[in-house]
């Protein structure tokens, strides 16, 4: 508990006016959502806070923070994966808006600033693209498998004839030539 509380102060942006330090945390991601612990301190009495998720042509998202006690409010909620504009508003008396500020700076690791983001895997790489990869490194594999059976005379025997084409190969060296004598090669024919 103590490491958590560590990491959340130490990945904490102070937001300013009326507000104190503020902090985001995705606990799990996937290309269809992205689960955030969101939470921020709030200076003074307040009634309530809540919190405005806005991404560039939809509608906002508004949410109610609860109480944690020592002036801080939060939420674990799930969204849309996506690099969204967060503003902090209590409400009461004087209600107060904060700046807004992008879930990424305040320590969310969302891996797209401006859309859905992808799930996280190996070497940056969707599943999709992986398999993919495997599919194209098993297809090389296998024809470097062919040429090296090949390359090695598999399938051969021991004068490098495939089996049962012996005899093509004798009846080919041992035929006579077709056509003319050997004779006439070079000479000139008679008028």
């Amino acid at each position: 508990m103590l490491r958590i509380a560590a990491f959340v102060l130490l990945a904490a942006v102070d937001i300013g006016g009326g507000f104190g330090n503020a902090s985001a945390e995705v606990i799990s991601l996937t290309d269809e959502s992205m689960e955030v612990e969101i939470q921020v301190e709030v200076q003074g009495t307040v009634d309530a806070v809540v919190v405005h998720f806005a991404l560039s042509g939809e509608d906002p998202v508004t949410l109610p923070l609860v109480s944690r006690g020592g002036g801080v409010f939060g939420i674990t909620t799930e969204l849309k994966p996506a690099n969204y504009q967060v503003v902090f508003e209590t409400l009461g008396d004087v209600s107060i808006q904060s700046q807004p500020v992008a879930i990424a700076d305040l320590g969310a690791e969302v891996t797209s600033t401006s859309g859905p983001a992808t799930s996280s895997t190996e070497g940056g790489f969707s599943s999709v693209t992986q398999g993919w990869g495997w599919l194209a490194l098993a297809f090389g594999a296998a024809s470097l498998a062919a040429l090296a059976f090949w390359a090695l005379g598999g399938g051969r025997d021991d004068q490098g004839v495939a089996p049962g084409l012996e005899a093509d190969v004798e009846e080919t060296l041992t035929a006579e030539p077709a056509g003319d004598d050997q004779s006439s090669i070079g000479s000139t024919p008679d008028p």
